[in-house]
């Protein structure tokens, strides 16, 4: 997958956990939506991983260089190329 529909897929896995978490919020014992996040979850870091190997950190968190400091190469993830 190039790099916008990898990052189209993270931002629909995104929004999918926040939809559902908001709905886990009140309703914590129901099984099936929890099992759907989970499912989701894993497809959402799957995703993330895939994309920070090729194209660097999405977030802060996603910087692992100890040796210089990479968040700042370019271009960020909601940057487009020109």
């Amino acid at each position: 997958m190039n790099r916008e529909g990898l990052m189209r897929r993270i931002q629909m896995l995104s929004f999918v956990l926040v939809d559902v978490s908001l709905y886990l919020d009140t309703h914590p014992t129901d099984k099936a939506a929890l099992s759907f996040f989970n499912k989701y979850n894993a497809l959402n870091q799957s995703a993330r991983t895939e994309y920070e190997q090729k194209y660097g950190p999405l977030n802060i968190s996603g910087t692992n260089d100890t040796n210089s400091w990479s968040w700042i190469d370019e271009p960020w993830p909601w940057q487009k190329e020109v």
